[in-house]
């Protein structure tokens, strides 16, 4: 189970689109949750290939230091959006 809290705007946009569509909120959100989670993946594994493409290109295997600095500057969160 999960509960979402939306600002007005959107809970009156959601509201309308559902009532225009005739389907329900809940049917909504969860096609639209299904489809954020599903392209987002696609982006992670496409990114892991795309690393692990230019690691081989260099040479790198997996006991070399690169990928050491590699996954620690990794591990450090990211503040860019905060």
């Amino acid at each position: 189970m999960l509960g979402v809290r939306l600002d007005p705007d959107t809970e009156k946009a959601l509201d309308r689109f559902a009532h225009r569509s005739r389907r329900s909120k809940s049917d909504i959100a969860r096609e639209a949750i299904r489809r954020y989670v599903h392209q987002k993946d696609a982006k992670l594994v496409a990114e892991a290939r795309l690393q692990s493409l230019r690691a081989a290109a260099r040479g790198w295997s997996a006991e070399d230091e690169e990928w050491e600095a590699l996954a620690a500057a990794n591990d450090e969160p990211d503040r860019s959006s905060e």
